[in-house]
This record gives C-alpha cells, sequence and structure tokens, in this order.
C-alpha cells in the first residue's frame, strides 16, 4: 500500500522539493525503477545503485557520472513503518548536497505518511458505507453472520445497544455546484469529506461511533447507547448539535438538515430496525415542518400516522368509497379537519370546541353535515375510526391535508 501510495504522489513531491531547494531530485520504487524526477525523461529508468541503498537501508553517495541513468549526488532510503518503500536522490556534488539529504527525507517521509493516512481514512470511510448500505437494505438472518465478521472487521462492538440518528440535506445536491458561490473546489467529493469531518467533530464520541453518508442528501449516524437514561441524554443535545450543523451548512453552502432520531436496538437486525424508525420519524417530521427540526421515534404516534399507507389497496378503496359523498362537498376541507380535531380530543365536544376557538354548537352541526354525507355515527367510537382511517387515506392520495379554517 505504501510503495504504490509513493508512485502516485513520486513525481509531484520531486518537481515541488526540486523547486524549493534547487537541486534536481529523483525518487525510485523498491525495485530500483525511477517514478519521480526533476527530469521527466529519466522516468521509469532502472537505477541500479538504489537497490543498494534498500539493502543498506542507509546512505549512499553516487560518484559514477557516466554509465546511464547514475548521476552524482546522494541517496538515501525513504522509510515508512520501519519498511524502505523506495528511495531519494538528491542530484549533485556529494559534498554538497548531502546536508540536505535528511532534511528532505524526512520531508518526503511526512509527506508520505500523510498521502498514507488519507488514503487509509477514505478506504475506512467506503468500508463504513458499504456497511451502511448492508444495514439499511437488510431483509433476513440469513446476513446476520456475513455483517457480523464485517462489523469486526471494523472494529464494532455487537452487542452494544445502539440508536440510529438519520441527517437530512434538506436542499437537493448535485455533482455541479450546490448553489452559485459553490464553485471548485466545492465539488461533491469535496462537500462530502468536509461534512464528514464537521460530523465527526460534533457527533463523534467515540471509536463506536459510526458516521456515514447514505447518499448524496442523507447521513446516518449509529451511536452506542447503553440505557433509557443515555438515550434521553442523546436527545436533549441534538437541539444543539443542529444548530452548529445548520449554522455550518447554511455558512458554507446556503443548505439546512433536519434530524430524526430511532429507537435503542442491539445487533445487526436491531440497528437496521431503528434506521427504519428514524427514517419513518422524518417522513413524518418532514411532512409537518417546512423547515430544520429533530424528529423523535415514537412507535405508537408513528403507526398510527403510518397505518393509511399500510392498508391493503382493497380495503383504501373501500375507505374512499364510503367517504366520496363528503369529499364532493364545497366545504369538505373545513368538515373534515373539525372531525380530525374531534377524534384528536377523544370525541370531546367541550374540549375539541375551545382548542379550534369555536362554539360548541358549531362542531356539532359541523359533525351533523358529515353524518348526512356519509350515514356515519359521530358518536361511535366504532364509526369514528373507520371515518378517521378513511379521511387519512383520501389525504394519502391527494397529498392534501384538511384545513382547519
Amino acid at each position: 500500500m505504501s510503495v504504490k501510495i509513493l508512485e502516485h504522489i513520486a513525481q509531484d513531491i520531486a518537481e515541488k522539493t526540486s523547486a524549493v531547494l534547487g537541486y534536481p531530485i529523483s525518487i525510485t520504487d523498491n525495485e530500483g525503477y525511477i517514478i519521480g524526477s526533476t527530469d521527466k525523461e529519466r522516468l521509469g529508468l532502472f537505477h541500479r545503485p538504489s537497490l543498494d541503498v534498500i539493502r543498506k537501508k542507509g546512505l549512499i553517495n553516487c560518484r559514477n557520472e557516466g554509465i546511464g541513468p547514475i548521476l552524482p549526488g546522494v541517496s538515501v532510503p525513504i522509510m515508512i513503518n520501519n519498511k524502505a518503500v523506495g528511495v531519494l536522490g538528491i542530484v549533485g556534488e556529494p559534498a554538497e548536497v548531502e546536508k540536505y539529504v535528511h532534511l528532505v527525507k524526512n520531508q518526503v517521509e511526512m509527506m508520505c505518511q500523510d498521502a498514507f493516512h488519507k488514503e487509509m481514512k477514505e478506504l475506512e470511510s467506503k468500508m463504513v458505507e458499504v456497511f451502511i448500505q448492508q444495514i439499511i437494505h437488510y431483509e433476513t438472518d440469513e446476513q446476520d453472520e456475513r455483517m457480523i465478521q464485517y462489523a469486526k472487521t471494523l472494529g464494532y462492538n455487537q452487542n452494544l445497544c445502539r440508536t440510529c440518528i438519520l441527517i437530512d440535506i434538506h436542499r437537493p445536491i448535485h455533482t455541479q455546484a450546490v448553489s452559485n458561490e459553490l464553485q471548485d473546489p466545492y465539488s461533491l467529493p469535496y462537500f462530502q469529506r468536509d461534512l464528514l469531518d464537521y460530523l465527526y467533530l460534533i457527533f463523534r464520541d467515540s471509536e463506536e461511533d459510526i458516521v456515514s453518508f447514505i447518499n448524496i442528501e442523507q447521513l446516518l449516524i449509529v451511536k452506542p447507547t447503553a440505557a433509557e437514561q443515555s438515550y434521553k441524554a442523546l436527545v436533549s443535545s441534538l437541539e444543539q448539535k443542529l444548530l452548529k450543523l445548520n449554522n455550518f451548512l447554511e455558512t458554507k453552502y446556503h443548505l439546512s438538515a433536519s434530524i430524526a432520531i430511532g429507537d435503542i436496538q442491539k445487533g445487526i437486525s436491531g440497528i437496521a430496525d431503528s434506521f427504519r424508525n428514524a427514517e419513518k420519524a422524518m417522513i413524518l417530521g418532514r411532512k409537518k415542518a417546512a423547515e430544520s427540526g429533530i424528529f423523535i421515534y415514537n412507535e405508537k404516534q408513528t403507526t398510527f400516522q403510518l397505518l393509511p399507507k399500510d392498508i391493503t389497496p382493497d380495503l383504501q378503496r373501500k375507505l374512499l368509497n364510503m367517504i366520496q359523498p363528503l369529499t364532493e362537498l364545497d366545504n369538505y376541507d373545513i368538515l373534515a379537519a373539525t372531525f380530525l380535531t374531534y377524534c384528536q380530543y377523544n370525541l370531546n365536544l367541550s374540549e375539541a370546541a375551545r382548542n379550534m376557538f369555536i362554539h360548541r354548537n358549531t362542531i356539532i352541526y359541523r359533525l351533523e353535515k358529515i353524518s348526512e354525507a356519509t350515514a356515519i355515527d359521530t358518536g361511535s367510537f366504532q364509526d369514528c375510526m373507520l371515518l378517521y382511517m378513511a379521511i387519512r387515506c383520501y389525504e394519502e392520495v391527494n397529498e392534501q391535508p384538511a384545513r382547519t379554517t
């Protein structure tokens, strides 16, 4: 890996270092072939003294000026993790250039280490991204063993309870500029790396925290959550974290974000469930709130809200037929909103009237109009449940919530 990285950056190192130092530079790989040189004509040539440098792991003076690619100068091994991955050569009179060689060697090794760490960080990020993709597409227990092994490779403890945090970037991000001001180097890869680094800063508290993109508009954070108390602490911290995140996004990219948090789960299938629950909370939350916000998964509320989506097409058709006469009325929106509020306050006329700021008799009048149109008894819990589901189905199909005025 280190040798390959050196091959990728050798020419850049040779040119930049030579420009500062004022002497020609050459870099060979661990097999003696020149992979970086101030004189590009020398690229690809075999440099035999480099093998002696690698074997000796020490400085060698080259004085033979007349044979092939061998020029006078000083050569030292490039060491990464105590392994010689190549050779640095400074061309010139050995007595003149030897005083610079160790300084340049240290600089080159630091550049290689930096490139190596970036490469490893990118590789780890890709592995985490693959792991996250496996989780969000998780379906059966058959994948457990393979995914457990994958998690172990990444160093994640499968015995910990975890919670998924879903982050939704509000404005679509394309491979082109996200805004007029978002030009190079603010390309999509730059944006993703920049955002990941920032999320690491504000969300990552331990090596067990997982942070990754799902797609160009969504990210997932998987955090260990030992108990209900730590879950509550995590939820309470989200407001400040979202404030920081939105300040970062709005300042640099003119974007904003919303956060949804799932429940506490354990194991691979549990993480997948927590993600899906966070996703449900995000869907419901974004329907109600146009601006960024924090949406917390609540099993009862979410199940109730999503129920109209999960009924069979045949049952949906029957419910829509049942309220068709109601939907054809000019004041359907007002009647439907009144009925939904009436249900929200447990069929209590006085409570519903108080919260809608209208007279109790107005609600009674509207409920009577609903009964006339649908033959539904608005005093019956069973009938009201059917009508409630019918209205919700109608809203779902038409994607238009009833007005409350």
